[in-house]
């Protein structure tokens, strides 16, 4: 008997060594992805046999593959539990590609856009550059995007009014930039220049000055411009707004 169970004991001493038996999946941080989603992405069910501690860091590389999901972190808790931890990846654009739409992240970072019963009530970016390129996680011009995102999270950092009426961002014209209201298809002119990065400081407060000159507009007379027929509003010069307009 005795023998039996010292047997008994070398076994569970193996097993706990080799294996570890789950018995209970611990999901946080998911919004958009249901626990089923990241399960299904991590390749486990709820109750599975971890062989060793190196498939923790492959469940976790396996979740790092999802498209959503810009973070993962995966641990074991004694006796039998399985953490995972993510941060999905929050987007703060549609991104218009001319053959789909895709979200976009303040990273510049692209992904699926999915009908869910979660909208997305955020500004469209079209008109993008297409780039040369055998990546097609690189094929949209960087610049582009920096350019429309810069706009995107300074209206919505400084200027709720601003922020809530874009609706989209075409940069079709190489000469400009094109904002469209929500309310509104009479376009908005603001500057551009493409041979300019948003690293120069000056390029980047000429931006910020234009989306105050925006926001102004807005506050003062988007009443009168909602009711008037107006072809474009022009926000390219230094000391003048040109509405133009058919009254």
């Amino acid at each position: 008997m005795l023998g039996i169970v010292a047997a008994a004991g070398v076994y569970y001493s193996v097993g706990w060594r080799s294996g570890y038996v789950i018995s209970r999946i611990e999901v946080e941080g998911n919004h958009s992805l249901s626990r089923e989603e990241i399960l299904s992405a991590a390749r486990v069910k709820d109750s599975a046999i971890i062989e060793k501690d190196a498939e923790i860091e492959l469940i976790q590389d396996r979740l790092m593959n999802h498209p959503e999901i810009k973070k993962a972190f995966v641990s074991k808790t004694p006796p039998s539990e399985l953490r995972i931890e993510i941060i999905e990846k929050r987007p703060v654009a549609i991104l218009n590609s001319g053959s789909e739409l895709l979200l976009l992240d303040d990273e510049l970072e692209t992904f699926p856009f999915r009908q869910t019963v979660k909208a997305y009530d955020i500004p469209l970016i079209s008109g993008v550059r297409i780039e040369n390129t055998h990546n097609p996680k690189n094929r949209f011009n960087k610049e582009d995007l920096r350019y429309a995102l810069f706009l995107i999270l300074n209206a919505y950092k400084d200027s709720k009014i601003l922020y809530s009426n874009i609706s989209e961002i075409n940069l079709s014209d190489t000469g400009k930039s094109i904002v469209y209201l929500s309310e509104d298809s009479s376009p908005f002119y603001l500057p551009r220049d493409i041979q300019k990065s948003l690293s120069d400081e000056d390029y980047r407060n000429q931006l910020l000055d234009k989306l105050k000159i925006f926001e102004s507009y807005l506050k003062q007379s988007i009443d009168s411009h909602l009711k008037a027929d107006v072809k474009y509003v022009d926000l390219r010069y230094s000391n003048h707004v040109i509405v133009n307009s058919n009254h």
